[in-house]
């Protein structure tokens, strides 16, 4: 594929994804500034150093990512990047780039003679078509979860994965607690214990978000009310001060000294807070959603129930509904019925029109029949 020189740029630059600027009102500008420099209009995100921790090693309790707002920003990032972008992977650029297990998934087809001359003298792009390692990855993007659920299906590999994935309970959560879950996954940098060598999704405090045998939005509250126990009991008795949930420190004569030793169970009690606060956001969302689209589905039953013929509802005359309960316009007892059956209005029996000849209204023609 011929880019223009200034769609080569944005593309040189990183931006591989940026339609090219014929199918753009304005081109696209390549913001200027340094690497970490947030450009004009988008929200800032923190984005962690090397260690993710801003020094190194183990986290501390004052490193940026014990701060829920930092870690809630990094993985929900994480998230959204993650997400089915149909409009973007669909395009020419994006599949070339594509591959699976460093493989390409997409290759140009093999065209010869006057066929790729056509092609590259009108500058249009060769037809791409999937490789192996492409089919491979597109039938496994159709299994629903993807390679993780495929796995879990066949057992894993090996006898070890075969009794983890049998007891891996991540699906038969609560949906408003999987994709809190979700939300929180993404992170694999350093937490207070050192670095992270599992390669798994952690909390900066070294909790698995995605548990095999546990539900982290579960963790997180009862983490949240044990330490709050804690600090307001033990801790409180021990400095003789008082614990202040709200603002989630020491209040009294010795609490900066309280607050100075308990730096690290104060940032877990201010990090799970939020957490919490968080999960039950997102529950009570799921739940008025499921409650709207219940009240949604019963008002639809209603008004389809409403619509069959019912001569309990209806009366024991079927105006207007045929013998299936549908709109008729020929049947025994419907307006608009022929001109023997009838419908209600009548000028003999009260009960349908009569034929023409019985009194039935007709026109001159009619009257020399």
């Amino acid at each position: 594929m011929v880019l223009s020189p200034y769609d080569q740029s944005v593309y040189d630059a990183g931006y591989k994804y940026i339609p090219q600027s014929q199918y753009l009102l304005n081109p696209f500008q390549v913001p200027s500034g340094s690497e970490n420099e947030v450009p004009s209009g988008l929200p800032a995100i923190y984005q962690p150093g090397g260690s993710m921790g801003g020094g190194g090693g183990a986290l501390q309790a004052g490193s940026p990512m014990t701060d829920y707002n930092n870690f809630y920003k990094y993985t929900s990032n994480k998230y959204f990047n993650n997400q089915d972008t149909p409009n973007v992977d669909n395009l020419y650029q994006s599949k070339v780039d594509k591959t699976f297990m460093g493989m390409p998934s997409y290759r140009q087809q093999e065209l010869t003679g006057p066929d790729m001359g056509e092609y590259i003298g009108t500058g249009t792009d060769v037809p791409l078509e999937l490789t192996t390692a492409g089919k491979v990855q597109n039938t496994l993007g159709n299994v629903t979860g993807g390679i993780q659920d495929l796995m879990g299906k066949v057992g894993g590999l090996g006898p070890v994965s075969f009794l983890m994935n049998k007891m891996d309970r991540f699906g038969s959560l609560p949906v408003a607690d999987q994709e809190f879950i979700k939300m929180n996954m993404g992170y694999t940098g350093p937490t207070v214990f050192g670095d992270n060598n599992s390669g798994l999704s952690k909390d900066p405090f070294g909790i698995n978000t995605r548990s095999a045998f546990g539900n982290y939005a579960e963790y997180v509250g009862d983490k949240y009310g044990s330490l709050g126990d804690m600090l307001s009991g033990k801790m409180s008795e021990k400095y003789d001060v008082e614990f202040d949930p709200e603002t989630g420190t020491f209040v009294g004569k010795n609490a900066a000294y309280a607050n100075k030793m308990n730096k690290m169970n104060l940032a877990k009690y201010n990090f799970y807070k939020q957490q919490t606060l968080r999960r039950d956001l997102d529950r009570k969302t799921a739940e008025r959603n499921a409650r709207i689209e219940a009240e949604r589905k019963a008002a639809a039953s209603r008004a389809e129930s409403a619509r069959q013929y019912d001569p309990n509802v209806h009366g024991p005359t079927n105006y207007g509904l045929g013998g299936d309960g549908q709109q008729s316009y020929d049947s025994g007892q419907g307006f608009g019925t022929n001109a023997t059956t009838g419908g209600p209005v009548s000028n003999r029996t009260g009960r349908g029109r009569t034929d023409y000849m019985d009194g039935g209204l007709a026109d001159l023609v009619d009257i020399y029949d």
